[in-house]
């Protein structure tokens, strides 16, 4: 038997709003296709093939994410002291495609697979954070792969994406065409 420890620093991501809790959460379940997703897991276990995958996750897919599984932590609060807690809630998204070819480089970046979104409603509005995809998959035994990384700052790309739409207001948006 051997133990090993490989050190990394992991990088949280924090989007704060003005919009409410519900209004972030209403967004978010559309760009990942909540409602076309249920027990997608289920489905890619029946999978055969590589083309049976694409096919059930193109079919399923939001925009670059599908909805796994949320965690409403608030719950767990609920009864703790008799005060209503703020809602706080853990989205499980993904994109098995991403996923297959960070898998590929990095098994150990199934720990981190498939990324989680945290919303937490704050007294001004909510909070959106999650963690860095680069920072928390790309640890490979203290190697650097070039495409590994590669991949990993597309992903951080579209988790960005996807955090700012889901908590931008009007006057986040800006006007391309002054």
């Amino acid at each position: 038997m051997s133990k090993t420890v490989i050190p990394f620093t992991g990088k949280v991501v924090n989007f704060n709003t003005t919009l409410r809790f519900v209004e972030v959460i209403s967004r978010l379940e559309s760009e990942i296709n909540k409602a076309g997703s249920a027990n997608i897991i289920g489905r890619l276990r029946t999978v055969q093939n590589q083309e049976e995958f694409m096919a059930v996750v193109k079919r399923t897919i939001g925009q670059d994410f599908l909805y796994f599984s949320e965690m409403p932590h608030s719950k767990l609060l609920k009864f703790v002291d008799g005060v209503e807690k703020p809602k706080i809630v853990v989205y499980t998204v993904g994109n098995p495609i991403i996923a297959q070819k960070i898998l590929k480089y990095n098994p150990l970046a199934a720990y981190s697979i498939p990324p989680r979104l945290l919303i937490i409603e704050e007294p001004q509005g909510t909070t959106v954070s999650y963690h860095l995809p680069s920072t928390v998959m790309g640890v490979l035994h203290g190697e650097n792969h070039p495409i590994l990384q590669a991949e990993l700052e597309l992903l951080d790309g579209r988790v960005e994406r996807l955090a700012a739409k889901i908590t931008a207001v009007r006057s986040d948006i800006v006007n391309e065409n002054p």
